[in-house]
C-alpha cells in the first residue's frame, strides 16, 4: 500500500474515533483538498505555455504560408482548433497544457479567417469566435471569444467607424442618434449579468461568467477610449463647439445613458428598504454622471460593486470614474472657466452633504 493510501486510512481511523467519542458529529465531513497552484506559479506557467504555443504555431503557420494555398491555411486552422479543443477537454487536471491550447486555438481561427478571405471581416470574426466559445471549456479562451463577439457587435452598432467618410455634422448626428441606444443596451446587459443568477437559456455559470467579465472590461475600455479619442478629435475641429455644447437634446441623451444606473439603484433600494435613508444624499452625484457616458457607466459599475459586495467591481468603477472625469475636464470644447466653476460647485455640494450627514450621525 502506498504512502498516500496509508495517510487516507489513518485519517479515516482518526475521524471514526472522534465520531465514536462524540467529539465530532456524524454528519461532519473532511474539507476538500485545494490543489490550486500559487498565483506566481500560475503566471510563470502561463507565460511558458504561451511561448511554447508560439513556437508550435510558428512551425505550422510558416510552411502553410510559404505554400501560398488558402485551402492549406483552412486545413491547418481546423487542425489547430481541433487539437486545442481536445487538449482543453481531456487535460482538466493539468494547468500548463490548457493554457498552451488557448493561443493555439486563436491561431487556428486566424488561419481559417485568412484562408476564407471574406468580404466582411466582422461576420467571419464573429462566427469563428462563437465556434471557439462553444467548443472550448477554458475560461480564458471563452473570455477572449466573448470579447471578440462584443467588439463585433459594437462595431456593427457604430456605423461611422471606418466604413463611411462622414463629415463632422454626420458623425455627431450618428453619435447622437445611435450611440445612446447602444450604450443603453450594453449597460443594461452589464447590470443584468452582474446582478442575476448565471442561469440563462439553460446555460450555467461556466458559460455566462466569462461573458460578464468580458462585457465588463470591454465596455469600460471602450467608454474610456471613446471619451479620450472623441475629445482629441473634436478639439482639433474649430466648428465642434456648436455640436458639443450642452442643449436640451444633449441633456436628453445623457439622461438616457443614466437609465441603467437609475434602474440598478431602484432595484437595490426596493430590496433593502432601510438603505434609502442612508444613501439618498448620493443623488447629488447624478448630475456629474450625466456629463459623459463613461461617468454613467462607471457609476453603474461602482453601484453594482457596492450593492453586490464585490470589491473587484468597486475598484474598477472608481478607476473608470477618475478616467472619465479627467477626460471630461480636459475636453477643450468646454471653456476652462465653466469646468472650474462646475468642479467648485460639485465640491461645495459634496461638502454640504457631508456636513448634513455628520450632524445627523449620533
Amino acid at each position: 500500500m502506498s504512502q498516500t493510501a496509508n495517510q487516507i486510512a489513518g485519517w479515516d481511523d482518526v475521524i471514526a474515533g472522534l465520531r465514536e467519542s462524540g467529539s465530532l458529529r456524524h454528519e461532519a465531513v473532511l474539507p476538500e483538498l485545494d490543489n490550486a497552484l500559487p498565483w506566481s506559479v500560475m503566471i510563470l506557467q502561463t507565460i511558458a505555455a504561451w511561448i511554447a504555443a508560439a513556437l508550435l504555431v510558428a512551425a505550422v503557420i510558416v510552411p502553410a504560408f510559404l505554400a501560398r494555398n488558402e485551402s492549406a491555411w483552412i486545413v491547418c486552422g481546423v487542425l489547430l482548433i481541433a487539437a486545442a479543443t481536445a487538449v482543453m477537454r481531456l487535460n482538466r487536471q493539468s494547468f500548463f497544457l490548457p493554457q498552451m491550447a488557448v493561443p493555439v486555438a486563436i491561431a487556428g481561427a486566424i488561419l481559417i479567417g485568412a484562408g476564407l478571405k471574406p468580404d466582411s471581416w466582422e461576420l467571419t470574426a464573429f462566427v469563428l469566435a462563437l465556434i471557439l466559445f462553444a467548443l472550448s471549456g477554458h475560461r480564458l479562451l471563452r473570455f477572449i471569444a466573448a470579447g471578440t463577439m462584443l467588439a463585433v457587435l459594437w462595431y456593427w452598432m457604430t456605423p461611422w467607424l471606418g466604413r463611411y467618410h462622414y463629415g463632422l455634422r454626420e458623425q455627431v448626428t450618428w453619435l447622437w442618434q445611435l450611440a445612446p441606444l447602444r450604450n443603453l443596451l450594453f449597460s443594461l446587459a452589464l447590470w443584468w449579468l452582474w446582478t442575476h443568477p448565471l442561469k440563462l437559456f439553460g446555460l450555467g455559470p461556466a458559460v455566462w461568467q466569462p461573458v460578464r467579465h468580458a462585457l465588463l472590461w470591454f465596455w469600460l475600455g471602450v467608454q474610456t477610449w471613446q471619451a479620450v479619442d472623441l475629445n482629441a478629435l473634436f478639439s482639433l475641429r474649430p466648428d465642434a463647439d456648436q455640436w458639443l455644447a450642452p442643449t436640451a437634446l444633449w441633456l436628453a441623451y445623457r439622461l438616457l445613458d443614466l437609465l441603467p444606473l437609475l434602474l440598478a439603484v431602484f432595484i437595490t433600494l426596493r430590496r433593502n428598504t432601510g438603505l434609502a435613508a442612508r444613501v439618498w444624499p448620493l443623488a447629488v452625484l447624478l448630475p456629474l454622471c450625466a456629463l459623459s457616458p463613461i461617468l454613467a457607466t462607471a457609476a453603474l459599475v461602482l453601484w453594482i460593486g457596492l450593492a453586490e459586495g464585490r470589491s473587484y467591481l468597486t475598484a474598477l468603477g472608481i478607476a473608470a470614474a477618475l478616467a472619465g472625469f479627467s477626460a471630461f475636464y480636459y475636453n477643450l470644447s468646454w471653456p476652462l472657466l465653466h469646468k472650474g466653476l462646475l468642479l467648485m460647485a460639485s465640491g461645495a455640494v459634496l461638502l454640504s452633504v457631508w456636513l448634513f450627514m455628520s450632524r445627523r450621525t449620533p
